[in-house]
C-alpha cells in the first residue's frame, strides 16, 4: 500500500510540474520531486525507496523533455547523499529538512543546468545560468518544507488506514 502511495505521489508531482507549472512564464520552478527524493531518503529504507525512485526518474525523464537519464541519475545520487548525511545529523532537527531540501535543489538544479550546456550546440555562457538557478533554489528552500510535512502526514494517513483495514482480518486475511 505503501508503494501505492509513493507512487501516486510521484506521479501527481511529476503531471503537476509538467502540466500546470509549464505555463508559468518567466517564473523558474524546481523540479517538484527534489523534496520527494529527500523525503524518500530520510525516512525511507532503500528497498523501498530505490524502486519509486527509479520508475520516478523514468517518468520524469520522459515526460519533462531533459536529456535521457539525467533525472533518474541525479534522483539516485541525491538519495544516497540524504542517506549519508542522516547518519551524521540529527533527523528530528527542525533545521535539517529545510536545509537537506534546499541542498537537494541546488544539486538536481545544478546537474540539470549543466547537462543543458554541455549538450547545447550553440555556446551558452554559464553566468546567465545563475538567475535560474538561484530563483529555483529560493523556490525549493520556500515550498519545499511545506511539501515535506504535506508528505510525512500523508503517509502517517496512508500507514493508519492500512493498520485498520489489517486489524479487522483474521489470520487468513478474511473478515
Amino acid at each position: 500500500m505503501i508503494y501505492g502511495y509513493h507512487l501516486i505521489i510521484c506521479l501527481l508531482l511529476i503531471i503537476f510540474q509538467t502540466t500546470l507549472l509549464a505555463v508559468g512564464g518567466t517564473v523558474h520552478l524546481y523540479d517538484l520531486l527534489a523534496p520527494f527524493v529527500v523525503y524518500l531518503g530520510v525516512y525511507h529504507l532503500p528497498r523501498r525507496a530505490i524502486p519509486v525512485l527509479v520508475l520516478g526518474g523514468l517518468a520524469m525523464d520522459g515526460i519533462s523533455g531533459a536529456v535521457f537519464g539525467v533525472h533518474l541519475t541525479t534522483y539516485i545520487w541525491m538519495y544516497v547523499g540524504v542517506r549519508w548525511a542522516i547518519q551524521f545529523l540529527q533527523v528530528g532537527n527542525v533545521i535539517l529538512l529545510p536545509l537537506l531540501v534546499t541542498a537537494g535543489v541546488v544539486f538536481e538544479s545544478l546537474v540539470v543546468a549543466f547537462s543543458a550546456v554541455v549538450l547545447t550546440a550553440a555556446p551558452w555562457p554559464v553566468e546567465s545560468m545563475f538567475p535560474v538557478v538561484s530563483g529555483q533554489v529560493w523556490w525549493g528552500a520556500v515550498t519545499g518544507p511545506c511539501l515535506m510535512l504535506i508528505f510525512i502526514r500523508g503517509h502517517r494517513v496512508v500507514d493508519r488506514a492500512s493498520r485498520s483495514f489489517h486489524a479487522g482480518k483474521g489470520a487468513l486475511r478474511t473478515p
